[in-house]
């Protein structure tokens, strides 16, 4: 899935990455859809423009921030119960 748009993105980076830095970008198949200030302007005009197909969306920058929707909206939890024990070293629970 999106595997087109990933591939282009990396291909044209460092192109966007000298023009438009810190901006938000939108791609479609082997396109640049659009420039956005912020993700949700581009989720929007991506969503207006394609509905419910796939489409990527990537902040421009030299070190990409990692974002887990479902874990910001509280639907995943980053700590688990087992967290406080210890695994020995043959990774058995200790």
């Amino acid at each position: 899935m999106l595997d087109v748009e990933r591939a282009y993105y990396e291909k044209m980076h460092g192109d966007l990455l000298s023009k438009y830095p810190g901006q938000i970008v939108v791609i479609k198949g082997q396109e640049v859809i659009g420039l956005f200030h912020t993700i949700q302007e581009a989720l929007t005009g991506g969503a207006r423009r394609f509905g419910m197909q796939d489409f990527l969306v990537r902040e421009i920058s030299d070190s990409p921030r990692v974002s887990i929707p479902a874990l910001s909206l509280g639907l995943l939890r980053a700590d688990s119960p087992f967290s406080n024990q210890r695994r020995t070293p043959e990774g058995a629970m200790g």
